[in-house]
């Protein structure tokens, strides 16, 4: 059951509508917010010597602050509507670090974080999205990325699952159980995977763990035959109507930057549908 809901805002497109698909969540599980208003912060600018930081700076500053007061006062006021007790819009300082490693810390006493895909970022020259791998990969949290144009509607009526035996892949499954309980019809989708007893076995133990806590599964096996893994969850999630898709979230961390897989870029990069990432 979800209860805190972390919701970070960095003055991105989507803060806006993170926060609706948060309240609409908060709404239908009874939880709570917990908003949190990001100012990152420009690091200063030093003399040829490196020594003496730019005398303006303090006044750049003081702008992302105004600007970070004014969002936030925004969110207050369409948080006061709800009359839910949500927690206060607070305000935090991200400085010499991003805002997303900001936000993985905050978002360790929730239990799922919610973004809007379009304020995310861009993604570097090789493909990697930094942010939300700083994000997923740090928080320890589930995070729920919602698309500019989709919305999560409760109950939902399909949800698909990517899976492999992997602790990516469980912690997944773990963390969409309040989702997954709600729904009509779930559908775990397989490619290339083992065909041996061994498989078997652990397919069988799947389903049994998902029926014990009353969600019915169906199986979707088949071979990938060479077309990108990615891209056949998203059809397949399309063609099917899915409400929301859950997959791992592989990563892992190189020269202090966290890098996170194919697969999972591909999901982020193009799905219409929200998507819910564990680490």
């Amino acid at each position: 059951m979800l209860k805190d809901i972390a919701v970070p805002m960095t003055g991105g497109g989507g803060d806006e509508h993170a926060l609706e698909v948060s309240l609409s969540l908060a709404r239908y599980f009874g939880a709570c917010l917990s908003p949190l208003q990001i100012v990152e912060l420009p690091e200063p600018l030093y003399d040829a010597l490196g020594f003496i930081p730019d005398p303006d700076i303090n006044k750049f500053h003081d702008r992302f602050r105004a600007a970070a007061a004014k969002l936030a006062d925004k969110a207050r006021t369409r948080l006061k509507a709800e009359h839910n007790g949500h927690r206060e819009v607070r305000v935090v300082e991200a400085l010499y670090t991003s805002a997303w490693k900001v936000a993985a810390l905050e978002a360790l006493y929730s239990d799922i974080v919610v973004v809007s895909r379009a304020g995310l970022g861009k993604a570097d020259e090789q493909g990697q999205p930094h942010e939300i791998a700083s994000l997923l990969l740090q928080a320890g949290r589930p995070v729920l990325v919602v698309p500019e144009t989709a919305s999560l509607v409760m109950p939902l009526t399909r949800v698909v699952i990517a899976w492999r035996p992997a602790r990516e892949a469980a912690r997944a499954v773990h963390d969409a159980l309040p989702f997954l309980r709600t729904a009509k019809s779930v559908d775990i989708l397989i490619y290339d995977g083992e065909s041996d007893a061994s498989a078997d076995e652990h397919m069988d133990a799947l389903m049994s763990h998902l029926d014990h806590h009353g969600v019915k599964a169906r199986i979707h096996s088949q071979e990938s035959s060479g077309i990108d893994i990615g891209s056949l969850i998203l059809s397949h999630a399309e063609k099917t109507g899915a409400d929301l898709i859950v997959a791992g979230g592989y990563g892992h961390s190189r020269f202090l930057e966290w890098i996170l897989s194919g697969v999972t870029r591909e999901l982020l990069a193009a799905t219409s549908v929200p998507l819910l990432l564990s680490n």
